[in-house]
């Protein structure tokens, strides 16, 4: 995926909130938008390298948006709010993730039940539903989710074993929104109900995948760039 804004480099001075920050941009403070609720606290430390992104809309209360974080050699990508679902539905239009077979219609947001997940896929009369989780923690090449405690997280999980009870098909992919990690397992330290409800997930065959993003600042493009296991022991 391409991101659309116009990146400029600035230097991360702290967080102020869940969704907003100071960075300093071309030696000037600005107050920036911060696309993700998760804590971030190994990435977003005080004088850090950062990339935001430019909004072209002056009666924003932001001017720009934090997007991506440099960790030593690697940029992470911290827009959980966008980039996984774009990244997902993009390889799933042009068919570059290949295990869910064959499928002639992709939709967003698709609501069943009570519940709306990221996509639906449908041929003649198949369904399969798929939740995207983004993931920006990483600690010694092992990418960990979730940062931060999530019940919501926890619900779409269990949403997903009821569909697959039901005998449709169900799968959540995890998308690393950096290229430094070999492994995926859940964070059972900061969240151990979604670890458990992970664990259930697999048992009942629900479909569980990783894929961690090759960033590129020049071109301004996030695209997957390879899978790695999943590995759900405590």
């Amino acid at each position: 995926m391409k991101i659309e804004q116009k990146l400029y480099n600035a230097r991360f001075i702290k967080r102020l909130n869940r969704f907003e920050a100071l960075v300093e941009v071309e030696g000037v403070e600005q107050l920036t938008h911060v696309p993700n609720t998760g804590r971030l606290k190994e990435l977003l430390l005080e004088g850090a390298e950062v990339m935001v992104g430019g909004f072209d809309k002056p009666e924003r209360k932001t001017r720009y948006g934090l997007l991506l974080v440099r960790k030593g050699d690697v940029w992470v990508s911290i827009d959980s709010a966008n980039v996984p679902n774009k990244i997902m539905h993009e390889a799933l239009l042009q068919k570059e993730i290949d295990i869910y077979g064959d499928y002639d219609e992709v939709r967003r947001e698709v609501t069943i039940s009570n519940s709306r997940l990221d996509f639906g896929l449908f041929k003649d009369n198949k369904e399969y539903y798929i939740e995207v989780k983004g993931v920006t923690l990483v600690e010694g090449r092992q990418a960990l989710f979730p940062d931060a405690p999530t019940v919501r997280g926890t619900r779409h999980i269990e949403e997903l074993i009821r569909i697959k009870l039901e005998g449709k098909g169900a799968g959540v992919v995890f998308i690393i929104q950096r290229d430094d990690a070999d492994i995926l397992k859940p964070n059972d330290t900061t969240d151990r109900k979604f670890g458990d409800s992970l664990r259930k997930a697999e048992d009942m065959g629900v479909d569980i995948h990783a894929y961690t993003c090759r960033i590129d600042v020049k071109s301004g493009r996030i695209d997957i760039a390879r899978q790695i296991p999943v590995s759900l022991g405590i």
